[in-house]
């Protein structure tokens, strides 16, 4: 019997990197950046503040939940374009060897935590359409060969994060492999505008209990966890601020939206307006070329013992 491709589940400083970037990354962007531009066109000009209203935006309203981005249609577009530049800077859509050899194995089982609308579950599918995929939150005990979490710092405490992880281990499968994948919310090598953005983010985030140095904490999190992991093993790539290459130019896109999809309650706990925090912003990304300002980002994969 010929087989069927599996369908995919959606549920919704100065530092010195480990590693370097590359020398040349194949982005295919321009669909996801028109999206993008289109969007931004018709909800936001820069020369027009009034012409953006965030107070219109769609956010999260599950009960307990804290995640304060916005859940529309702008934060969607963001997410891609956030995902094809991490991709770039990480040379793939997986960082751990083991799982790109999992993969290949027709019925392998694959959970993805925290997919918005599934884009690097659907990436990965490409590659292996007979892998069994799932964006689920919650599963029985050892279901899944390999489970991908991707840029959850602003949806778990810094306090539940050790304990997300021991969720993530108790629903993969005795030899399979956990990647987990975050970024630090600061600005390194900023300058005085990105200074005073970063700062004021790592106030308004610890206010809320949120982690702004997840990437650099990841190992942290694994500490008292050695019983149930070996083979861990990480990587560093940086994300420059804003720069000629397309993985600067993805990231300043990806920046810009994020920042106005804070300004709700960033504007706020900064004490300023609305129209002097979009200045901010845009001063920000504007200086970080002179500066060379880049973001951190981090995979640490390690397979679960049991």
């Amino acid at each position: 019997m010929k087989k069927q491709p599996a369908n995919t589940s959606q549920h919704s400083q100065n530092f010195k990197p480990s590693s370097t970037p590359p020398k040349s990354a194949n982005v295919k962007t321009s669909e996801t950046t028109a999206k993008v531009d289109t969007l931004q066109a018709k909800t936001w000009n820069p020369n027009n503040p009034d012409s953006w209203e965030p107070d219109m935006r769609g956010y999260h309203s599950v009960e307990g939940s804290d995640y304060p981005l916005p859940s529309d249609e702008i934060e969607q577009n963001r997410l891609e374009l956030q995902h094809y530049g991490l991709r770039a800077r990480f040379q793939g859509d997986i960082v751990c060897p083991e799982a790109r050899e999992l993969i290949k194995s027709d019925g392998t089982k694959i959970l993805d935590v925290g997919c918005a609308k599934g884009f690097w579950l659907e990436s990965i599918q490409k590659k292996n359409p007979f892998c069994d995929y799932h964006g689920v939150d919650i599963d029985d005990d050892s279901s899944f060969d390999y489970v991908h979490q991707r840029l959850l710092i602003m949806g778990i405490p810094k306090n539940k994060f050790s304990d997300a992880i021991k969720e993530l281990i108790r629903v993969t499968k005795p030899g399979g492999w956990i990647e987990l994948v975050e970024i630090d919310m600061v600005v390194y090598q900023a300058g005085p505008y990105s200074k005073q953005l970063s700062t004021a983010m790592l106030d308004a985030m610890q206010a809320r209990g949120l982690d702004c140095y997840a990437a650099t904490n990841l190992k942290w999190y694994t500490t008292g966890l050695s019983a149930n992991i070996s083979n861990q093993d990480a990587k560093t790539v940086i994300l420059p601020s804003n720069d000629e290459t397309p993985v600067g130019k993805l990231t300043e896109r990806n920046l810009h939206a994020l920042f106005l999809g804070m300004e709700d309650w960033m504007h706020k706990s900064m004490g300023i307006t609305r129209e002097e925090y979009r200045r901010l912003v845009e001063n920000s990304l504007a200086e970080s070329i002179g500066y060379k300002s880049f973001w951190l980002a981090s995979a640490l994969y390690f397979q679960v013992t049991k």
